[in-house]
């Protein structure tokens, strides 16, 4: 073997011996000996002149990414029960007036007119506010005025927080169930208030 033969030799080793580039990450990587933040086709470390080895490569870890936490869901509007008893005290004492200044039949023509009114008071405000299951809250008001009328004056004041009670998906049996139960209980109240025959 002469003496040109053999720094082909070398050249050949190296070559044979030096990593694939299939084996270097795609994406930029620290340096093993120093810790320098290299491009994905650097071979040498331009801070110590390190030959770089893709087996020498630490893989980086994965942070957990530091941001705004996540978004809670907004608690549900309680039956506020400040808003009944006030709803309820104006009622009994408007009821009390009208019972005593006016013919019995034309005071509950009146109070039932009131509760009327304000069921499609609700709906349209419901409507306009653009809340959910705006026909449940308008219906609700007609048949349980005492109940959800309250119920409704909490939630429009805030808006976006839903109320479960009212606004939930419920399933169709479901929802004929309880229909059904808030008829009989209007008709029933209907003509518990009609005069003996």
């Amino acid at each position: 073997m002469t003496e040109h033969d053999k720094p082909h030799e070398l050249v050949s080793e190296a070559t044979e011996n030096r990593p694939s580039d299939e084996q270097f990450p795609t994406e930029p990587f620290p340096c093993p000996a120093c810790g320098q933040l290299l491009a994905p086709s650097c071979r040498v470390c331009v801070a110590c002149k390190h030959a770089i080895d893709p087996a020498e490569i630490r893989k980086p870890r994965v942070l957990p990414v530091v941001g705004e936490p996540a978004p809670r869901e907004p608690e549900p509007v309680r039956f506020p029960w400040r808003i009944f008893l006030v709803v309820f005290a104006t009622w009994v004492v408007g009821a009390s007036l009208v019972q005593r200044f006016m013919d019995p039949r034309k005071g509950q023509l009146v109070l039932v007119g009131v509760q009327i009114l304000s069921s499609f008071w609700v709906l349209y405000d419901a409507l306009e506010k653009r809340l959910p299951k705006p026909h449940r809250w308008g219906m609700g008001t007609l048949l349980l005025w005492p109940i959800i009328f309250p119920w409704y004056l909490a939630r429009r004041m805030r808006p976006r927080q839903p109320c479960p009670f009212v606004e939930a998906k419920g399933s169709p049996i479901t929802r004929a169930v309880l229909l059904l139960i808030l008829l009989v209980v209007f008709f029933y109240l209907i003509l518990k208030q009609a005069p003996p025959r």
